[in-house]
């Protein structure tokens, strides 16, 4: 299901996500897209995204 949430792929990109999102709680998940346990991890957010945003938090 890691195609379903988005892939920062470089230091940048990262930095962007951690600086735009200051009023609101960042989740980060390190791995392989390929992974089985990160698939697994990945489903979670990715089934719950649209109540977390309600709450602060950004998937």
């Amino acid at each position: 299901m890691s195609f379903l949430l988005p892939k920062l792929t470089s230091k940048k990109e990262v930095d962007q996500a951690i600086e735009s999102t200051a009023e609101k709680v960042l989740a980060l998940r390190f791995g392989r897209g390929g992974d089985p346990v990160c698939l697994q991890l990945d489903d979670i957010p990715s089934k719950t995204s649209a109540d977390l945003s309600k709450m602060g938090f950004s998937v």
